[in-house]
């Protein structure tokens, strides 16, 4: 088994790109960091290095393991970080999740708003890995836009959502206050993932008017989609909380004329309390889409 100490030596002479360089870094000799090197190479059966006079060349295998390495020594960092904090009180902790669709606008502009005082790690995750990533623990609780069927979390719908069409100022349709699937015959049309629900139901309501829709891209997520629409390409429907018209100044966005319904779905572990900084971050989201509710104000405006 590969030891941390091998991966911060290996890591370093990646930095540093001589064993003597490597060694006054790590502050140790150079004998020393030629041995763990040698042994780590022999631990994997893998060549890292080409010997050369003066210096060491990285082989491909050194390169695709220093990726990784980087991903642990930040990792590491972080629970520097966190154990430096919990020593000392300093804050509040929170680390919780959010699928793509809700990370462009809707995530960031309640995080700018909530509490400063407790320390925030927010991250985007794929929907498949949510439910065992928050019983576990890894994260206190996530927020999609898909319910999540499972026996490991609770899914509780949290806020009103839905669906909006999105072309570029250069299409004509730009000018209909309501567009109906009877508009986009001849338009290139954008799929995020065809195999979620809502791109089954658009290529459903597509059948039902004969249109095979042969122009289409697919993409995976809704930044892709916005991006692509505001370069001059395509047109799409997608969650009304992944388009944020301040970014995207090339964009018309346009209602359905029968709409899409949808929600924002808090993921909860079913066996394990929510700390004080997650349950008042649940509450400040809830009073938030409360309001934007109400009309009293627009957190994605």
């Amino acid at each position: 088994m590969i030891k941390l100490r091998q991966i911060e030596f290996f890591r370093a002479v990646m930095l540093h790109g001589s064993i003597n360089r490597a060694s006054h870094y790590l502050c140790v000799s150079q004998p020393v960091v030629s041995r763990v090197i040698s042994k780590l190479e022999n631990d994997i059966g893998l060549t890292l290095f080409e010997r050369k006079a003066s210096h060491l060349v990285p082989t491909k295998n050194a390169y695709v393991l220093n990726r990784y390495c980087d991903d642990i020594f930040e990792t590491t960092n972080r629970l520097g970080s966190v154990i430096k904090s919990l020593q000392g009180e300093q804050v509040e902790h929170l680390k919780f999740c959010a699928s793509p669709a809700l990370c462009s606008s809707f995530m960031p502009k309640l995080i700018a708003k909530f509490d400063k005082n407790i320390r925030i790690h927010f991250e985007s995750s794929m929907i498949r890995d949510m439910p065992s990533n928050i019983e576990s623990g890894f994260y206190e609780f996530g927020l999609t836009i898909w319910p999540i069927p499972s026996e490991k979390v609770d899914c509780i719908p949290v806020a009103d959502s839905g669906f909006i069409f999105l072309c570029h100022n250069s299409n004509p349709l730009r000018q209909l206050p309501r567009i109906r699937f009877e508009h986009l015959v001849d338009q290139e049309f954008i799929f995020t993932n065809r195999s979620m629900p809502v791109g089954e139901y658009i290529e459903r309501r597509f059948n039902e008017i004969g249109v095979s829709c042969e122009k289409y891209l697919e993409v995976d997520r809704a930044e892709i989609v916005c991006s692509l629409i505001n370069s001059g390409r395509g047109v799409s429907i997608i969650n009304r909380h992944g388009f944020d018209q301040e970014q995207w100044k090339n964009i018309t966005a346009i209602e359905l004329e029968k709409p899409i319904h949808a929600n924002v779905y808090l993921i909860v572990p079913k066996l394990r309390d929510l700390s004080s900084a997650a349950a008042a971050f649940i509450d400040f989201l809830k009073a938030e889409c409360a309001k934007e509710k109400q009309g009293t104000t627009d957190p994605h405006s």
